[in-house]
């Protein structure tokens, strides 16, 4: 019994770090899943942009309107290749956790088994003493009779 009593918290500890890592397993996963959202919007409206710009450069356009549109699309451009690069380090970031994630997961799923094992120890040593216990008072009862 006394094993099982220093393994509990040990079990319980690594039940709360699983737990912590889902959980930050889940907060990158949404940031991630936000930062592909805004990225998908941002080449959206780059395309968007760019297919009007031909539309009016085929229809004609001032110099200076020509010069508008592809300094704003320039700018789209860039703001798409930040938002990827955002995207890419999310993804990394929840690669990391994920693995983090599964150690911990691992890590507590070793700690369960050995407990396990502990309180298996425990009911055989328990059974292996009463069943002395009962051959004892046999011996005994055939020694009285």
């Amino acid at each position: 019994m006394r094993r099982i009593k220093q393994l509990q918290p040990v079990g319980q500890l690594m039940e709360e770090l699983e737990r912590e890592s889902a959980l930050r397993v889940a907060g990158v996963q949404v940031r991630l899943t936000e930062a592909q959202q805004r990225c998908a919007d941002l080449q959206r409206y780059l395309d968007e942009y760019r297919r009007m710009f031909a539309e009016r450069a085929k229809a004609g356009m001032e110099v200076a309107g020509m010069r508008d549109y592809q300094t704003f699309i320039a700018r789209l451009s860039e703001a798409v290749q930040t938002q990827q690069s955002v995207v890419e380090q999310l993804a990394a970031e929840c690669q990391r956790e994920r693995e983090t994630w599964a150690q911990a997961a691992a890590r507590k799923c070793a700690v369960e088994k050995a407990i396990e094992k502990a309180k298996s120890d425990d009911r055989k040593a328990e059974d292996r003493r009463a069943q002395r216990e009962l051959d004892e008072r046999a011996q005994r009862n055939r020694g009285v009779s």
